[in-house]
């Protein structure tokens, strides 16, 4: 996957409130993540901590513009939600385990995190 900086979408990312009104979800994207062991809660849990906006997917192309935000649920699995926009809602397509280069990432943005904290 590539990826391309998206300041407008990250800004509103930070605004949700994460709650599942926040969220667009049908038959379809619930039972879709299922086949990774991720159900609706853990994606919802997700926005309860802290999640790192890896920036919209370029390549592969899709029809419909997609996002890549990395974090961590209550079971303190680290996933990889890949995202859509419907209005002001979030619309997950699919939740997975992070990759090797997506823990990375994941990793170095919090360690930057607690240090800018410090």
């Amino acid at each position: 996957m590539k990826f391309g900086d998206d300041p407008e979408t990250a800004e509103w990312l930070a605004q949700l409130v994460s709650g599942s009104e926040d969220l667009d979800w049908d038959a379809g994207n619930r039972t879709k993540n299922r086949k990774h062991h991720v159900e609706q809660a853990d994606i919802e849990a997700l926005f309860r901590f802290s999640v790192v906006f890896v920036g919209r997917i370029i390549e592969p192309v899709h029809p419909e513009k997609r996002w890549l935000v990395l974090g961590q649920d209550e079971k303190n699995r680290r996933l990889a939600l890949v995202f859509t926009r419907r209005g002001q809602k979030l619309r997950p397509i699919s939740c997975r385990p992070m990759r090797r280069n997506e823990r990375r990432i994941y990793e170095d943005a919090l360690q930057e995190n607690t240090e800018t904290s410090a």
